[in-house]
């Protein structure tokens, strides 16, 4: 049943989707990168190209690139072009030991970016931060060891698109879960004009959360300390689940 739901949750994102069969060289970051600079990946949902502005993998990727942090360099990448993002992190950073790695992905491009992590494990690369973003896909619940802190964002508004209710630590002892928050839509209006009909029909609640300026400041205040670490701000810090 669950193979089934994913595969109508896969044709439903992908309605109306424009992928523009992305190549390495639509990458910008400088390579290889010097040591102390950190290099954030985003992978987008669905068959969404990786520079559509209006997917949350962008705005927050743009909103990053805007405060222009000394040494941090932020790549957006279809979930389905995993391996030019693999082929970014080698040549970036040759020696894993001097990488700094943050990651996070959208729908089925959550369930890609755990995916890549468990890959650059396998090749003895450390990651910072892994931020899921309603992650919808196979093999998506168990944070691999590699990872020093995760954080899980999802809604369960709309079947069959719905995020992972909890992600677990593969090796707690290594990884730790930042939280599992769950938002809720109910009476909430966010504006999803510019979306084709169908899904804003089977998808909205999965919409609504990917238009939440509230998710995007989340996701992108742990993003930010990940890069620098220090406290985060009060209300992001305690923002409870089933907000």
């Amino acid at each position: 049943m669950r193979k089934i739901a994913l595969a109508l949750a896969a044709s439903i994102v992908a309605v109306r989707a424009d992928s523009k069969n992305q190549v390495f060289g639509d990458f910008t970051t400088p390579l290889p990168l010097p040591a102390g600079n950190t290099l954030v990946v985003g992978v987008v949902g669905g068959w969404e190209r990786w520079d559509a502005p209006q997917r949350i993998v962008r705005r927050i990727a743009l909103k990053i690139r805007d405060r222009r942090l000394p040494g941090v360099h932020v790549e957006t990448v279809e979930n389905h072009k995993i391996e030019l993002a693999e082929r970014l992190v080698t040549e970036a950073f040759p020696d894993p030991a001097h990488a700094r790695i943050v990651l996070y992905g959208n729908s089925l491009g959550g369930s890609a970016s755990v995916r890549f992590a468990r890959w650059l494990g396998e090749r003895g690369y450390s990651v910072r931060l892994l931020a899921l973003i309603d992650s919808v896909g196979p093999d998506d619940v168990l944070v691999p060891a590699n990872v020093q802190r995760a954080l899980n964002v999802y809604q369960r508004d709309s079947w069959p698109v719905a995020g992972e209710p909890e992600i677990k630590a593969a090796d707690p002892s290594r990884t730790q879960i930042l939280g599992n928050f769950r938002f809720r839509y109910k009476g909430k209006s966010i504006d999803l004009e510019t979306e084709p009909w169908v899904r804003r029909v089977f998808t909205k609640g999965h919409l609504q959360l990917e238009y939440d300026p509230e998710v995007w400041k989340l996701v992108e205040d742990h993003i930010l300390a990940a890069i620098n670490p220090a406290p985060l701000p009060a209300e992001t810090r305690s923002l409870p689940a089933g907000r």
